[in-house]
């Protein structure tokens, strides 16, 4: 019988794997139902700014998200932009991906979460969605523990005492801190009194935030705040690009690792960025030797060459002008703005009176005027009328109520006169009549209907008196 070859098997002890990893994907803030400048494009930017983030986080393949709060941006959103949030988390839900928030301040204040059944968040929850963690420490899985902390403002400390108290940190896990309010620095009228370097020394492996708008990183202490989807205001922007516009909003991408060789945790965190609106902001510096109209010209080249088609604009003409000038110029409406192609503009305009020289000590407020008026060159008889019409129309102003845009109009008026008046010579000044245009004053029988012609007449007086020196400028 021949004898079977003996076969040697090696059997080869495979080692186990010397580290554990775990991804997860941080987000905050998205905002949405926010009608923003009362403009419908805005409203669909949130809700378009959340999918962005959504798929980009479902690319990322998490094993699961954290948002920080504020998902929309009312206690009782509308029923079209609960519908849209559905379709958003029904792409988690397909994707077999947990999303887990806390409250914000905008979800609903404390007193509104605990009144009739709870928030749309709890809504949410019980349709399957996503899981709202309400000021209490749960485990993800067997190796994360996830403690979430709604918005409280100052007690926030305390909260996070009460629940650290009821649910002792597990160092042999994972343990991550999500919170819904400001750090120490990020604000500086903040109510929420607590440091970076207090949140680090609890211990916790990654401090995930939210309402603060923009990016905010403490590495040495594992905090971090990915910013809003979209910007709900001006103080959201951030950085901008080379050409002045912000474009950028993002969220975090964060792989944990477990090295089982000495039981440590190391996170490894990475900003995923995805476009938004463009939006930029920009300062035009007032050149208060130009004339007018070059200025103007400036200013509308100055929008043209900045605005963007679809973008939000910010403008800021700051600077001084010479007393008379400032009253006639108005930078919100210059045809550049009325004109533009951006989807919204906002304007700003801090133009500041100069006078030149000092009024001297001791003077009347007429004579003051006039005493400034004169170290700018203005003619003594020219100053003189203008006071005149200015004492006149103030007590015609005394007499009735006027709208804050007669106001301005008048406001106007005051400033093309001390504008042309310079340009007078005293020969025209002479030539000037005190009543052009008026009419002989009728007597009336009753004396209720004198003093009314009186009044009627003073007022017709002034009205010409101005028109004659807007004319006599040309």
């Amino acid at each position: 019988m021949q004898e079977k070859p003996l076969i040697i098997v090696q059997v080869i002890k495979i080692s186990e794997k010397k580290s554990i990893e775990y991804k997860f994907c941080h987000t905050a803030d998205w905002h949405l139902d926010y009608f923003q400048y009362q403009k419908k494009e805005r409203w669909y930017d949130f809700f378009e700014a959340a999918n962005e983030c959504t798929k980009l986080m479902i690319k990322e393949k998490p094993d699961f998200v954290i948002h920080c709060g504020d998902l929309f941006h009312q206690f009782k959103p509308t029923p079209g932009a609960v519908r849209i949030a559905i379709q958003i988390f029904e792409k988690f839900k397909q994707a077999n991906i947990p999303f887990y928030v806390i409250r914000g301040n905008h979800d609903a204040s404390k007193a509104q979460a605990q009144r009739f059944g709870g928030t749309i968040l709890k809504l949410l929850e019980d349709l399957g969605y996503l899981q709202y963690v309400q000021d209490e420490t749960i485990a993800i899985n067997d190796r994360i523990n996830f403690t979430g902390i709604g918005e409280y403002g100052k007690t926030t400390g305390d909260v996070i005492e009460e629940v650290m108290r009821n649910n002792p940190l597990d160092t042999s896990k994972f343990n991550i801190l999500a919170l819904h309010g400001y750090l120490q620095g990020q604000v500086s009228d903040s109510i929420f009194d607590i440091s970076g370097y207090q949140l680090a020394s609890l211990g916790f492996d990654y401090i995930a935030l939210g309402h603060y708008h923009k990016v905010w990183e403490e590495k040495e202490n594992n905090i971090y705040c990915p910013g809003s989807t979209e910007h709900t205001s001006l103080n959201d922007w951030g950085k901008p690009d080379e050409d002045g516009f912000f474009r950028k909003s993002g969220c975090y991408s964060v792989k944990a690792t477990l090295n089982q060789e000495d039981n440590t945790w190391i996170s490894n965190v990475k900003r995923k960025e995805f476009e938004v609106r463009p939006k930029g902001r920009f300062k035009f510096k007032i050149q208060e030797d130009l004339p007018l109209k070059e200025l103007i010209e400036k200013a509308n080249s100055f929008v043209k060459k900045h605005e963007q088609e679809g973008a939000i604009v910010k403008f800021d003409f700051i600077g001084e002008l010479p007393f008379g000038k400032q009253s006639l110029v108005n930078f919100t409406k210059l045809p550049a703005i009325l004109e533009s192609k951006a989807l919204h503009i906002i304007t700003n305009q801090e133009i500041s009176n100069v006078m030149l020289g000092e009024a001297k000590a001791g003077l009347t407020s007429d004579e003051a005027i006039v005493d400034l008026l004169k170290s700018q060159g203005y003619k003594s008889a020219a100053i003189n009328k203008w006071l005149d019409l200015a004492n006149e129309t103030v007590k015609i102003l005394g007499q009735k109520t006027i709208s804050s845009e007669e106001n301005e109009e008048i406001k106007s008026i005051y400033g093309l006169i001390t504008e042309v008046s310079s340009n007078l010579t005293d020969a025209e000044l002479k030539s000037y009549n005190k009543n052009p245009g008026g009419q002989p004053k009728k007597k009336a029988k009753k004396k209720e209907n004198i003093e009314k012609n009186e009044k009627q007449e003073s007022k017709n007086t002034t009205q010409s008196n101005l028109a004659t020196f807007l004319e006599e400028g040309k």
